[in-house]
């Protein structure tokens, strides 16, 4: 009888999550806040069979019964008993502020690889062959580079994360540009440093907010001689937002955590943006903004740091371009032909340079 009891209440939990969850989901059952695409079914290839029990068990983890309150639950106790955060791309930083750690982030915060000379120089080098092909069909090139998040509010992070060196990576590359191009740099690092009246960074996000945004996009009125406006010339007020995308990585629940989002007001507020989705994905988008002061047409090839220029530096041209790194190819300035070309990374990508210069610059151009 015994046996029978442990059998039955075996297979009571294996059968009843799976049973119960279509019944009790809610919309935070659904999905990933992970920022990955979760795994789908595999179709069976008799070429594949190998890898096909694991891409199953992807799956079976992905789309288990009740997966983001296991790993809600498990995320709060972590956070609670031990103090840190339940995913090795995060770091839990103090009063309330989380840091990524991913790819060269926690490098550039640590200062343990700054680039060699020869990554400067054929780095460098990439940067002067796109503007090179640009300026000379007479189209001013910029850059922009927002500084990584670690290294703009360091004060937040663990006192164990040391730096080994003062310098970082784009004072490297823009010193490089300086000594052999004329190309203008945008890096608001310092500005950012030494003007603390303003939060420029979500606390549970990677990026720079609104208010980091309107000072990139006013950098870059005044880099094409436009007329910028300082943000104390401007209204800002910080609003409750949603959890940000590194709290997300590990799945804690929002009354765990809180975050503020920038909002600007007193730049173009009269001014109507229209909003061409080229592909439905936001990766191409035309913005046009009848009445803008300044009648040009600014092709920015973005990251998803340009989000934040997003909200005002259309008010200021008449006619914005947004094209997603991923997305973009040389060809698609052709149709929309630019004013300028502004060229945005962020700190912690700046190894992808030569990638992204590839599909600004056509194969045959020197």
């Amino acid at each position: 009888m015994i046996k029978k009891i442990m059998i039955g209440g075996f297979w009571a939990l294996v059968l009843l999550p799976n049973l119960l969850f279509p019944l009790v989901k809610g919309s935070g059952d659904s999905g990933s806040a992970e920022n990955r695409t979760l795994a789908e079914f595999p179709v069976f290839q008799a070429k594949d069979f190998e890898a096909y029990p694991s891409e199953v068990d992807s799956y079976i983890n992905d789309h288990a019964a009740f997966r983001n309150r296991f790993l809600s639950i498990n995320s709060v106790l972590n956070l609670k008993l031990f103090g840190y955060a339940d995913s090795q791309d995060v770091i839990r930083g103090k009063e309330g502020w989380y840091f990524f750690a991913g790819g060269m982030s926690l490098f550039d915060a640590l200062g343990t690889e700054p680039f060699y000379q020869d990554d400067v120089a054929m780095i460098g080098n990439e940067i002067i062959r796109a503007a090179n092909y640009y300026e000379g069909r007479g189209i001013p090139f910029l850059m922009m580079i927002p500084p990584n998040k670690e290294g703009v509010y360091r004060e937040y992070m663990p006192d164990c994360y040391e730096r080994v060196w003062d310098g970082n990576r784009p004072a490297q590359l823009e010193e490089y540009l300086r000594e052999h191009s004329g190309i203008t740099v945008l890096d608001p690092r310092e500005y950012f440093n030494t003007n603390r009246d303003y939060t420029w960074y979500y606390k549970t996000d990677t990026h720079w907010n609104f208010a980091g945004g309107y000072v990139g996009s006013q950098m870059i009125i005044e880099a094409l001689g436009g007329t910028g406006v300082p943000i104390e010339d401007v209204t800002v007020t910080y609003e409750e937002g949603a959890p940000g995308d590194l709290v997300n990585l590990f799945h804690l629940p929002e009354k765990y955590c809180s975050d503020e989002t920038a909002v600007i007001t007193g730049f173009g507020d009269h001014l109507a943006v229209h909003v061409e989705d080229v592909l439905g994905d936001k990766n191409i988008l035309h913005m046009s903004t009848p009445g803008a002061p300044d009648s040009r047409r600014i092709a920015v090839i973005r990251d998803s740091f340009g989000t934040a220029l997003m909200d005002k530096l259309p008010r200021y041209f008449a006619n914005v371009d947004f094209y997603h790194w991923q997305a973009f190819d040389h060809t698609m300035l052709e149709e929309n032909p630019p004013d300028a070309v502004i060229y945005e990374i962020v700190e912690r990508d700046l190894t992808r340079i030569p990638q992204d210069v590839a599909k600004m610059v056509p194969g045959d151009a020197g």
